[in-house]
């Protein structure tokens, strides 16, 4: 009957080291999630396009931050003026690239 629980006990043990081994191997995998999927662009050309609209919206939020805090509205009205255009430019370039089919080409 000791025969038994030791062997029991024994192939417990084994049982639970095994288990414990094998365990942090399968969570310690990485699990890839590629970077379209993370900001919701289906292609590099959403990507760039989803990109240069947050640039975009950051700028203009800096522009009207300044505007706020010292009230000069030509230099405001200049400013809203050069962000566009660089913006428009950065559309432009990104819509030709994907026209051309040469992603991530500046």
């Amino acid at each position: 009957m000791k025969n038994k629980k030791y062997i029991s006990g024994v192939l417990a043990a084994a049982l639970g080291l095994g288990i414990m081994a094998v365990s942090p191997a399968a969570e310690a995998t990485p699990v890839y999630q590629p970077l379209e999927c993370i900001s919701g662009a289906a292609n590099e050309y959403s990507f760039r396009m989803k990109e240069e609209d947050r640039v975009h919206e950051q700028n203009v939020r800096k522009i009207r931050f300044e505007f706020q805090r010292d009230g000069d509205q030509a230099k405001y009205d200049r400013a809203m003026q050069e962000e566009q255009k660089r913006h428009d430019q950065a559309v432009k370039r990104i819509k030709r690239d994907y026209r051309d089919r040469t992603p991530w080409k500046h």
